[in-house]
């Protein structure tokens, strides 16, 4: 079995790429397409969830990267939750089993393991592969889950996790520092990020309204609220709705529900 926790040289060159690539990785986008790309060659998967520690005291702060098309904001909203969504699930099987990487398969019968098995069930990931960051105290400081992987959720799985997962973590923290410095930049040359028209739109897509129902909201067409939606996505810094709606959370621009 000893084989299982080693890198063979092939496996070993591909994690030196893919460690090598995130070296030029300072933006969400270049993170995706990091994502997407050289680490696909030891994680094929399709979803990640990122949630760091915002501060002292703070909840972890959940944003995800997907190419699923069946993976939606709802799907989302799901995991984001506090009380019953993945970091909970999570930290519930962490404290039975005491493994930092948890495999959404074969995890057994208790009840903390059929509750994570129902929420990656239920909302289009297939399957699980997370791994938890403790900082000083054993207290949580990130975690990173990884769905719909192409691939056996095995020991060999497991191992890839353990040794990829602190980069994955110290690159997405760069590009969140990289982005606070950005958001520092941008608020003394221009107070304004987003016009109010576009305040009105991210305050619409936040209550979970489609393009369509914006345009009718505002009374104009279904093209004019795509092309504020990319300037706002352009203007936060963001590839996607979601990111645009912690984004401007993050800014002030918008208040939590």
């Amino acid at each position: 079995m000893n084989d299982l926790l080693t890198l063979d040289d092939h496996r070993l060159q591909r994690f030196a790429d893919a460690v090598e690539a995130s070296m030029s990785v300072y933006s969400r986008q270049q993170f995706f397409v990091w994502t997407q790309s050289a680490l696909q060659s030891m994680l094929s998967h399709e979803i990640l969830i990122c949630g760091v520690r915002d501060g002292p005291g703070c909840g972890l702060q959940l944003q995800f990267f997907s190419s699923s098309r069946y993976f939606r904001e709802a799907h989302f909203a799901v995991m984001a939750d506090p009380l019953h969504g993945l970091v909970p699930r999570l930290l519930s099987v962490f404290n039975e089993i005491g493994e930092a990487t948890i495999l959404s398969e074969g995890l057994g019968e208790r009840p903390s393991h059929q509750m994570l098995d129902a929420l990656v069930a239920g909302n289009e990931l297939r399957n699980l592969a997370a791994r938890l960051i403790h900082g000083p105290g054993r207290q949580l400081e990130a975690v990173y889950a990884f769905a719909r992987l192409d691939t056996l959720l095995d020991r060999r799985l497991l191992h890839a996790m353990n040794v990829l997962t602190p980069h994955v973590h110290h690159t997405y923290v760069r590009v969140l520092q990289q982005e606070h410095l950005q958001g520092q930049t941008s608020h003394a040359r221009e107070p304004m990020l987003v016009t109010q028209r576009q305040q009105e739109i991210l305050r619409l897509i936040q209550e979970g309204k489609t393009n369509a129902q914006i345009a009718l909201v505002l009374a104009c067409s279904p093209w004019t609220v795509k092309n504020h939606i990319q300037n706002i996505l352009r203007r936060l810094g963001s590839n996607s709705r979601s990111h645009a709606i912690s984004r401007a959370m993050s800014l002030g621009i918008l208040r939590p529900d």
